[in-house]
């Protein structure tokens, strides 16, 4: 997507479709504001100022095997430069979050030459809480794992992902993601790093 209106007309669309304003927000990886204006915008073409938001398109990434391999290799290797200088603990297991952090975790994995596990945090009313562990990977029980993700927006997929950890007894010991949204470099005490840090410079 690369303009508004195709951004309006994807948020319309998946509405159509049911979704809730969260699970919109999810896909798109915008904040739920940011949502509701391009239901807004999309339906009455309201001129409100837009909240202050960035929509990441990965697309080209996402669309393409090798570039999506050669992403997961960058994020292997920026864990491996955390683990070197003692910002991580070398984990015993990769650990993908289900749905865009997935293939990421994947090529994480292969590269660290660790098990592949995946968790996927719940969504109950407009909070992400601790979830399921995916029984068809790797167990992470008692073990110390790296959290995988493309996108993070406000940090509740990973908070969820951390308490699911957490549940079984495994050790967060670092999280690396594609793009960083937040100001976090920490989600609940376990070190973050981001391939891309993005910020707004708000004017005065």
């Amino acid at each position: 997507m690369r303009s508004l209106d195709q951004l309006i007309a994807k948020a319309q669309e998946l509405k159509s479709r049911g979704l809730t304003t969260q699970e919109i927000s999810e896909e798109l990886k915008v904040q739920a504001d940011t949502v509701v204006w391009l239901l807004l915008r999309g339906k009455e073409r309201l001129r409100k100022p837009a909240p202050t938001d960035l929509f990441v398109d990965w697309s080209q990434i996402g669309s393409n095997v090798r570039r999506l391999s050669l992403a997961g290799w960058t994020l292997a290797d920026l864990a491996r430069e955390s683990i070197a200088n003692g910002t991580f603990e070398q984990p015993e297991v990769v650990v993908a979050i289900e749905g865009s952090g997935l293939v990421l975790g994947m090529a994480v994995a292969e590269q660290l030459e660790k098990p592949l596990a995946s968790v996927r945090p719940q969504r109950v009313a407009h909070n992400k809480l601790s979830g399921a562990i995916n029984p068809s990977f790797a167990s992470i029980d008692n073990k110390k794992v790296l959290l995988v993700d493309a996108v993070l927006m406000e940090g509740e997929t990973v908070k969820a992902a951390i308490q699911t950890a957490r549940s079984v007894r495994a050790k967060p010991t670092g999280i690396v993601v594609l793009v960083n949204k937040s100001n976090y470099d920490s989600i609940d005490g376990i070190p973050l790093k981001a391939l891309i840090q993005l910020f707004t410079i708000a004017k005065t």
